[in-house]
């Protein structure tokens, strides 16, 4: 991460070329003033305006702009990015609201870049940037910072995730009644990588008690070494080709389940990050060791449907059971494979992880949202359970608000509702940080007015985000438009909880 660097190359030429294949929607190795506005149209929170300027006057002198044009032209814009979102980082790290940084502040700061390597050239830098000697860095000085010939490679795609990291943090940090859950699982997706961007907001965290005090219930870390779930830490395939993984995802599970049942327990809200959607199953069975009695419903925001088993899933990925182990469908009607008898085993336990007799939930009280990539073996399920889908057509002709309470109309005879949202419900122009990116979806705009609206209603007792990537994400555009959705979904509990 460390070189010598000059301000030439703040943006390098595969983050350019990603951002390029952002605006180029149709693929055809060309940006039309269309594909502009489209972008523009989606991703309005998440590309500064000095950004947008930019492009526009691009497309203006050039009109149709190739992948050559853009790259020579973007090369030469030393405010494409990084200017703007470090104006935005030094108010961020600003906590005192002062409008200067301390020292301290300051090595809070690039600790989060790489803590031992600049625990000694911080103070350097420091002395460096502070042209008045006043002993405090201004926000002229601060963006000196891109300036500087010194050892620090800050890169387009470390201020954005340093962003998302600070903006998580200070969303949360105040709100005594939600507990942000991690699940650090991705063996459940087909690519890994998930759970990654669950480490880069842990460590955020952790930094963060040094510049102010933090209650301590806000941040519930299973990531011990009984329950990682991380694929680049398992050496060997799995042994388990129609559950991948199920052993160690089942241990996951488990502890999930204990952290969510106990957040409930407590009285607390939790809001779970989740590497991949194999652990939602667990969430669902933590609400029911909570709350045994209550008559639980689902609100599934995905483009996929989740509902496969072992017995009929084409991939072995448990991201795609969910719902089958939380609702106890096996679905061996439309059985293609013969499951080993590990596996079955390990099912079975999955099914009953919420100690009931009875499945967790009843899929008369599961609606989805945004679905639209399914299999044969899960039409089957939807079509002779009668399970409805709110499509991204629905949510555009009725509107997002309207679409929600269809939603909550539904699960009108339901005790509680737990809400989880894939970020692939995100259409594919926008969602380029998910293993399983679809076509057709909802705009961040409208996620976030469905979100907020659901969220509201006072039986929400849980929510769920998962499946960002930061492996698939180069320019981090999906986890700024995830973070959008995240601060807009944590205002509408603080006002839930704001009377408690």
């Amino acid at each position: 991460m460390f070189r010598r660097v000059s301000t030439n190359v703040v943006v390098n030429s595969k983050e350019l070329s990603s951002l390029f294949s952002l605006f180029d929607v149709n693929g055809d190795g060309f940006i039309t003033s269309k594909e502009l506005e489209q972008v523009f149209a989606s991703m309005t929170d998440i590309l500064a305006n000095d950004e947008m300027l930019l492009l526009n006057n691009l497309m203006q002198n050039n009109g149709l702009v190739s992948r050559d044009e853009f790259l020579e032209w973007a090369q030469k814009q030393p405010e494409l990015g990084p200017y703007q979102l470090l104006r935005d980082i030094f108010k961020l790290i600003d906590t005192d609201g002062s409008g200067s940084l301390s020292s301290a502040e300051f090595s809070t700061l690039m600790s989060l870049f790489d803590a031992d390597k600049m625990t000694d050239a911080f103070q350097a830098l420091f002395d460096s940037l502070d042209v008045d000697k006043n002993g405090e860095i201004n926000t002229a000085e601060f963006l000196a910072l891109l300036q500087q010939a010194s050892s620090l490679d800050i890169s387009l795609l470390d201020l954005k995730l340093l962003k998302k990291k600070l903006v998580q943090i200070s969303s949360s940090l105040t709100l005594d009644k939600i507990s942000l859950l991690e699940v650090d699982c991705d063996l459940g997706a087909g690519k890994p990588g998930a759970g990654a961007g669950i480490e880069m907001l842990k460590e955020a965290i952790k930094k963060q008690h040094d510049l102010r005090s933090t209650c301590e219930q806000i941040m519930v870390d299973i990531n011990d070494t009984s329950s990682l779930a991380r694929a680049s830490k398992i050496q060997a395939d799995t042994v388990t080709p129609y559950a991948r993984h199920i052993e160690v995802i089942t241990q996951v599970m488990k502890d999930a389940a204990m952290l969510v049942c106990n957040s409930l327990e407590n009285d607390t809200f939790p809001l779970v990050l989740a590497g991949d959607h194999s652990t939602a199953a667990s969430t669902i069975a933590g609400i029911r060791r909570a709350h045994p009695e209550k008559n639980l419903g689902v609100i599934w925001i995905d483009a996929h449907a989740d509902i496969h088993s072992p017995f009929t899933t084409p991939s072995g990925n448990m991201h795609g059971m969910p719902l089958a182990i939380a609702s106890g469908h096996d679905n061996q009607s439309e059985a293609i494979n013969d499951i080993d008898s590990l596996t079955r085993q390990l099912w079975d336990e999955l099914k009953g992880l919420h100690g009931l007799s009875s499945p967790a939930i009843n899929l008369d009280n599961l609606i989805y949202v945004g679905v639209r990539d399914t299999e044969p073996a899960e039409n089957i399920t939807l079509s002779r359970y009668d399970i409805p889908i709110v499509t991204t057509d629905d949510v555009r002709q009725e509107g997002p608000v309207a679409a929600a309470n269809r939603c909550l109309s539904y699960l009108s005879d339901v005790d509680l509702i737990y809400v989880s949202f894939d970020v692939d419900c995100l259409d594919s122009t926008i969602c380029k940080g998910t293993g399983t990116p679809v076509s057709g979806g909802l705009w961040a705009h409208e996620a976030t007015l469905l979100l907020r609206t659901l969220l509201s209603d006072q039986r929400v007792c849980c929510w769920e985000i998962c499946e960002i990537n930061p492996h698939l994400d180069e320019l981090n555009t999906l986890a700024e438009v995830s973070l959008g959705i995240f601060r807009a979904g944590i205002d509408v509990l603080s006002d839930r909880y704001s009377n408690c």
